[in-house]
């Protein structure tokens, strides 16, 4: 008989036609903005950011987290919110995790911690800096703005 064919590896990236981001129009009112050089009106240095923007960032490209060995072996259920900023282009340019939780069994309670770890951090991050992005538009123009994903793993 002849050889068998060679297995065929396809990759498990999503591509996302696209998505519909609703804002609202309702704004919080800033009584004290504080000292922060951020805040302070007329402070110009550096890229454009927007907090808010006409439409924010809509994904193009998804990327899933690895749900790494060492997480699968100890029956580990967390869920990781990234915060990313993404660039004039549509790159993720900065991640960070803002939060993390442990999820039970049932998927019903949600116990916020400091550190999860087995690796599954670094894969949250990692997936999130190659997510695409259509870049957020403000006025016609595109500009940075930051926006939150969340990975769940195990469940």
């Amino acid at each position: 008989p002849p050889a068998p064919l060679p297995p065929i590896v396809v990759p498990d990236d999503i591509e996302l036609d696209e998505v519909v981001i609703e804002l609202s129009d309702e704004t919080l009112a800033v009584e004290d903005p504080g000292q922060d050089a951020e805040v302070q009106e007329g402070n110009t240095t550096g890229d454009q950011f927007s907090a808010r923007a006409d439409r924010g960032p809509r994904a193009v490209w998804i990327v899933e987290p690895e749900y790494t060995r060492a997480a699968d072996r100890r029956d580990v259920r967390a869920e990781i919110v990234v915060e990313v900023l993404v660039s004039r282009t549509g790159r993720v340019e900065e991640t960070r995790i803002i939060e993390r939780y442990l999820v039970d069994k049932d998927q019903t309670k949600r116990e916020p911690v400091d550190q999860i770890g087995h690796g599954l951090e670094e894969s949250a991050l990692d997936a999130a800096s190659r997510w695409r992005f259509e870049p957020a538009i403000e006025r016609g123009q595109r500009v940075q703005s930051y926006t939150t994903l969340t990975f769940v793993f195990g469940v």
